[in-house]
């Protein structure tokens, strides 16, 4: 009797504890994840319903941040973190109140029986990853760049050799060009895992909104800039069906002469133009990245690419080089070419629960 005493009392009731608490720290891992899916399936309902609504720019950006608060309120808690069969998912109304003729379908609450713990995970050379690569080189009212119909087919090679789906190279697009490019895109963006746009070319803030530069725009008053010019957040949007990752790459903060000729109204005295972009917050998912900090200006160099463009073509092809690691060796050696003149930044955040890879490692 003693020896069974003493087996239960040292071996039986310890391991019997370590199994609790094992099992409470799995049941918080996966409460942890049922959350986090309560969030991407809120936020995929959002955009759902803002291009039903045919929304752009802020307006889009404002309608989706209240649709996304008033679907958190409305959530159940998630108590239970086991699946459960056959239960139905009670429709929650998650849609701001807006003055739009048509009535808005309701958002189904996530729950918690999807919810599977995920491991870190390489979605390096599996998944559907597709690119739109665009160079704006001739401009028609200003004078031309040297490099981005360069470095705009130097990215889209070095695209097709790490194993993309599809790369659609554009160079010297118009307005009409542009918006025709970004909507095919963000059709095809739907049923892939990776959405990536990269842009060479002219960009400019005015009012601290970001534009790019269509090749055939006429800028010569500040409020011709919402007419002639794509809002960057169009670009974003076009990115943000894709399942795994959205990565938008600006290589377009050059000096530029839209602002040194443009005419300033009287209407919008108040709106600023300044060099370079302004900073940004994209949504959750989405990383975007620019060739030189907001407010700074990026060179083009001596080269047939930029600096830049060198410097992402050097190391884009690295095996086993994670997305994020590889923006960091973009801009150190983009400093290191340019005499720290020149800082490539990064905004935005991308999933912590997975790590992207443009080539795995051999």
């Amino acid at each position: 009797m003693d020896q069974r005493r003493i087996v239960k009392d040292l071996i039986v009731k310890p391991l019997r504890s370590l199994f609790l608490l094992a099992t409470l720290m799995i049941a918080c891992v996966q409460i942890s994840n049922a959350q986090i899916d309560v969030q991407t399936e809120i936020a995929k309902k959002c955009s759902e319903e803002a291009d039903a609504r045919d929304l752009h720019g802020q307006e889009r950006k404002n309608f989706r941040a209240l649709c996304k608060e008033n679907a958190v309120q409305a959530a159940p808690a998630i108590v239970d973190s086991q699946p459960k069969k056959n239960v139905a998912k009670p429709p929650v109304n998650v849609l701001p109140d807006v003055a739009e003729p048509k009535a808005a379908p309701p958002l189904p609450a996530a729950t918690a029986s999807k919810v599977a713990p995920a491991p870190i995970a390489s979605a390096a050379v599996s998944g559907r990853r597709i690119a739109l690569v665009i160079g704006n080189a001739s401009y028609k009212n200003v004078p031309s760049l040297a490099n981005p119909r360069n470095d705009a087919i130097s990215i889209a090679d070095a695209f097709k050799r790490t194993g993309f789906t599809t790369v659609d190279l554009q160079l010297d697009l118009g307005r009409d060009g542009l918006i025709n490019a970004l909507r095919n895109f963000a059709r095809q963006a739907e049923t892939a895992d990776w959405a990536v746009v990269y842009y060479a070319g002219h960009g400019m803030e005015v009012g601290g909104i970001n534009y790019i530069i269509p090749v055939d725009a006429k800028i010569a008053q500040d409020r011709d800039i919402s007419f002639e010019a794509l809002p960057l957040d169009q670009v974003l949007n076009a990115t943000e069906r894709a399942k795994q990752l959205h990565l938008v790459i600006l290589d377009a903060c050059r000096d530029n002469p839209f602002a040194n000729q443009m005419k300033r109204t009287q209407a919008v005295a108040s709106r600023s133009v300044s060099r370079g972009l302004a900073a940004i917050e994209p949504e959750a998912g989405t990383l975007v990245v620019f060739s030189a900090k907001d407010g700074e200006t990026s060179l083009d160099g001596d080269g047939i690419n930029s600096p830049f463009a060198t410097a992402l073509l050097r190391n884009l092809g690295t095996p086993g080089l994670e997305v994020r690691r590889l923006f960091d060796f973009v801009r150190d050696d983009v400093l290191d070419a340019t005499q720290r003149r020149q800082k490539p930044f990064s905004y935005g955040s991308i999933s912590g629960r997975q790590d992207f890879y443009f080539v795995s490692s051999k």
